[in-house]
């Protein structure tokens, strides 16, 4: 396999390592963008448990209020009705205490009723705005949540593919070329290439030797950066293997 063609590869093998770096890290990001969305409904959604809450502990407590009241007004007819029976003047005291007492009991228990009915109003409207809402809330959370799970599975998917193609790419590569690929991607975080541009290094922005440049531009023999270590080539080589700028050459 000549140069040209091992740099062309190896140009591609860098296209599907970064590409399998992007999906590797949305498929690691996948939990916590999960969990960021469900944590916002969550929030939502508590603050539609505690109107709800509210508003039924105030409404039991209106009925339990309202069913004492009529027990409370019974009670008093019966004493009011008593007192006309009534033998001494004890037995007549002992009435109007229980009178006195069903008044004010009676007193107590409408106070809290009208005291609650404002609140009662209000948190009715509250909790029917969020009852009409907190539907298209989890309607939301599903889709953004099958949004993040859809991307988890291209992502696998690309990756899978993606380790196929490399695989092939790799099998009649020099030993010595894929080594210096796994060295290299391993101690430069995924970046084993490096453009060579008017004499430059493009990743580290260093000078080429002149002799070095000109056989990375003529793919004559594999080169490395003095200052990155990383491989280099140039981008006419790889348009030619592509049939983009085949039989231009030229000075860069």
């Amino acid at each position: 396999m000549d140069i040209q063609e091992q740099l062309h590869r190896a140009v591609r093998i860098q296209e599907l390592a970064l590409q399998t770096a992007a999906d590797r890290k949305i498929i690691e990001e996948a939990p916590g963008r999960i969990e960021e969305i469900e944590a916002r409904f969550r929030e939502r959604n508590a603050e539609y448990v505690a109107v709800k809450e509210r508003f039924e502990e105030l409404d039991s407590d209106q009925k339990s209020r309202n069913n004492t009241l009529a027990e409370l007004e019974e009670a008093k007819k019966k004493y009011q009705s008593d007192l006309m029976q009534v033998q001494n003047q004890r037995e007549y005291a002992a009435i109007l205490k229980e009178i006195d007492e069903c008044k004010a009991r009676i007193s107590e228990n409408e106070e809290a009723v009208l005291r609650a009915m404002d609140e009662l109003e209000s948190l009715k409207g509250d909790l029917d705005n969020r009852n009409e809402h907190i539907q298209q809330e989890r309607d939301q959370v599903e889709s953004e949540r099958n949004t993040v799970e859809g991307e988890v599975k291209d992502a696998k998917a690309r990756m899978s593919d993606a380790a196929e193609e490399r695989s092939g790419l790799e099998d009649d590569l020099p030993s010595l070329m894929k080594a210096a690929i796994a060295k290299l991607e391993q101690s430069r975080q995924g970046i084993f290439l490096a453009k060579a541009e008017d004499g430059t290094c493009q990743v580290c922005y260093v000078r080429v030797r002149p002799q070095a440049y000109q056989e990375v531009k003529l793919a004559q023999s594999i080169h490395y950066c003095g200052s990155c270590k990383r491989i280099l080539y140039h981008q006419r080589i790889v348009d030619d293997m592509a049939g983009v700028g085949h039989g231009k050459g030229g000075t860069a």
